[in-house]
Order: C-alpha cells, then sequence, then structure tokens
C-alpha cells in the first residue's frame, strides 16, 4: 500500500490542524505503552478512547492526554458534509470508530505486509 493511499483523519481543532494516522511505528508504541489489542474488546468503556488516542502518535506524539480527550468528546460521529447514518435500531453510526478500526487493519496490513525478493534458506 503506497503511503498517499493510507486513510487518515484530518480537522482542525482550536486553531490548530491535525492529521490522525496509524504506522507500523505507531502501533508498536501503543503495544509498548501497555495497550494490549487482544483486550481491547473487554474494555467497552474505554477502547474508543484508547484506539483515538493511539492514532495521535504518529503525528502527534506530544499532545496532552486532557487535549485528546477533549478533541475526542467534540468531534461527531460522521465525518464533515455526511449525513448521519443509523443502525437497525436507529442509533446513529459511530463513523468516527469504524474509520479509526479501518485505519489499524491498514496499519497492520503494513506491519504484517513482507513480501521481498530476498532468498533465505535454514541450514543446521
Amino acid at each position: 500500500m503506497a503511503k498517499s493511499e493510507k486513510t487518515r483523519i484530518e480537522f482542525e481543532y482550536d486553531g490548530k490542524q491535525y492529521k490522525l494516522e496509524y504506522t507500523a511505528n505507531s502501533l508498536k508504541k501503543m503495544e509498548q505503552s501497555g495497550i494490549s489489542f487482544k483486550r481491547l474488546e473487554d474494555m467497552i468503556f474505554t477502547a474508543p478512547e484508547v484506539l483515538f488516542r493511539g492514532a495521535f502518535y504518529a503525528n502527534h506524539p506530544a499532545e496532552s492526554e486532557k487535549k485528546i480527550r477533549e478533541i475526542y468528546k467534540a468531534l461527531r460521529r460522521t465525518m464533515e458534509d455526511e449525513e448521519a447514518e443509523c443502525d437497525e435500531d436507529g442509533k446513529e453510526t459511530d463513523l468516527l470508530m469504524d474509520t479509526l478500526a479501518e485505519m489499524i487493519k491498514e496499519a497492520v496490513e503494513e506491519i504484517s505486509g513482507r513480501g521481498g525478493n530476498v532468498a533465505w534458506k535454514v541450514t543446521r
């Protein structure tokens, strides 16, 4: 996947431009900071904010936790110029979280996507 094909979330908040994305390095940093991707599905109440915070690591690693929480609470569930979508129960779909999930998937593919042309062999 070429760098320009990656999904990113861009917005302006409080006079500052933000570009959120995940990279192989930012996912590794999240894991090294104690985030267990395996346990995220059990973290019903905190996982969305944890994933959102992780999207800052690539381009805004020094942003404060307080500011990130503030931004998280301020962002709409849908992107600019898009109508809200609802699930079968009439509840508004959180497209922000759906987009973060897609971005994580792309970064995981970056990590696991080897396929070089260097031959290797096993010796004993």
